[in-house]
């Protein structure tokens, strides 16, 4: 049996987690002068998917002080395009028409780089970081607070102390899984296969840094421009679908592009350059994000449908939130400590309500008719506008931006039953033949390959 070791003094704060929600909270936690301590079972750079931030995550990329370095190494956008799958239909969401001013532009990232990035902003803000450890036990209270148990690589066990947990774990949802707590959705078990590639197709000036939208009738396609010629290309259909397709992910991916016209002409000459990962049955959310002496932040916390790249976002601004809140929890001069779990019900609500904001317009987009109304968008009343804010990543949008979001909502029930807008003809993933003549991109030779 392993001995295990005793760790030194409690830290004040304990996070499981190193990737975007982690690593914000550790950095801005640390820079207020707590002591934390930060387990992350990998070595990074590691590959992650979900590229994409938005427009609103500005304010938090200036106050963690990597502006400048995103600015420097990573791909700006200031848009998306979403293209009918034959190609006939393209419209453009331009973040600075959005009806909050102020947030026009935000960043493709790699991923392996931007998490590499924070992570060491919070270790250089004085955050203790541990790579390569995994967290095997761990126990809350308020009371008395948390104790973990560790592993390294060599297998070696130790014991740490602090005040607070903050489960910052992704989607393995370390606390939420042992209690019992993550809830799939329904009507959102979706798949995803994706890959990274060279040579793909982009636009003319400052849009070649704009996310691609390809949408089928039963699936659609994300094209994320990424630094050093990289595209991260992926196809998100319902899991059944990917399961039931007799094929392989990587070999449904490809013919897929095929089969689609609006895909294949833009990666006509495109090369793989990576393997594929996939990800099935990925939207959830948990009855409960705040506990007796931790919190849930990010993916921990709730997973929605990556349509609309609010992944990195929802998980960044939660960190902000709990860190802003836990820092005045933990007590200073002349203010007592107080952990209760009562203190961090307002931090509950708002990743609850920010959560339910994107996953209703997320429903929204798989319900049929809802492209006919978002590829045609009415201009009047700023309803186009309110939903550019929302898609911007404005988490508490104000009452202007909300009855508008309540009008195209109503707008989308409406057309159920009587059409407000032309139907959009759209094929199905697996529907229309691709011409010979147009080849899928070359794939590597290795199918295990990994960037």
């Amino acid at each position: 049996m392993l001995e295990i070791r005793a760790a030194e003094a409690p830290a004040d704060v304990a996070i499981i987690g190193g990737g975007p929600a982690g690593s914000t909270a550790a950095a801005l936690l640390a820079s207020a002068g707590r002591r934390v301590v930060l387990f992350e079972k990998e070595k990074f750079p590691r590959f992650h998917i979900g590229e994409s931030l938005l427009p609103f995550s500005t304010d938090l990329v200036r106050r963690l002080g990597i502006e400048t370095k995103l600015q420097a190494e990573q791909v700006k956008k200031w848009g998306a395009r979403l293209i009918s799958s034959d190609g006939a239909v393209t419209r453009y969401i331009c973040f600075e028409e959005g009806l909050v001013p102020g947030y026009p532009s935000a960043y493709q990232v790699l991923r392996s780089r931007f998490d590499e990035m924070l992570l060491q902003n919070a270790a250089d803000r004085g955050a203790e970081i541990h790579q390569g450890v995994s967290v095997v036990e761990a126990t809350a209270s308020s009371r008395s607070g948390c104790e973990l148990t560790v592993r390294d690589a060599a297998g070696n066990l130790s014991r740490h102390r602090a005040r607070f947990l903050l489960d910052a774990s992704g989607r393995d949802a370390f606390l939420a899984s042992r209690k019992g707590l993550r809830r799939m959705t329904p009507h959102l078990r979706k798949a995803a296969v994706f890959a990274h590639y060279e040579g793909v197709a982009r636009d003319e000036g400052r849009a070649a840094g704009d996310i691609i939208l390809v949408i089928l009738k039963d699936a659609w396609f994300w094209m994320i421009p990424l630094a050093g010629g990289r595209t991260s290309v992926g196809l998100v259909l319902e899991g059944a679908a990917l399961k039931g397709s007799g094929l392989a992910p990587g070999d449904l991916l490809e013919e897929s592009i095929r089969r689609c016209p609006a895909a294949r002409m833009r990666m006509s000459g495109a090369r793989r350059v990576s393997g594929y990962w996939t990800a099935s049955d990925y939207s959830y959310r948990c009855r409960e994000v705040a506990g007796d002496g931790y919190l849930l932040l990010g993916d921990a916390a709730a997973f929605i449908d990556p349509v609309f790249s609010t992944g990195v976002w929802l998980a960044m601004s939660s960190a902000e939130m709990a860190a802003d809140t836990l820092h005045a929890a933990l007590g200073s001069k002349g203010r007592k400590e107080n952990l209760s779990p009562s203190v961090f019900a307002a931090y509950e609500r708002k990743v609850i309500r920010h959560v339910r904001h994107y996953t209703r317009i997320v429903s929204a987009f798989y319900r049929p008719g809802f492209m006919d109304l978002f590829l045609q968008p009415s201009t009047r009343l700023g309803v186009k506008e309110s939903v550019i804010t929302l898609l911007a990543g404005h988490m508490q949008p104000p009452f202007s931006v909300r009855w508008r979001l309540a009008l195209f909502y109503l707008g989308l029930r409406i057309h159920r039953f009587f059409p407000l807008r032309p139907a959009v003809p759209l094929l199905g993933a697996m529907e229309a033949p691709g011409p010979e003549a147009a080849r899928a991109p070359a794939a590597l030779n290795s199918e295990d390959l990994r960037a």
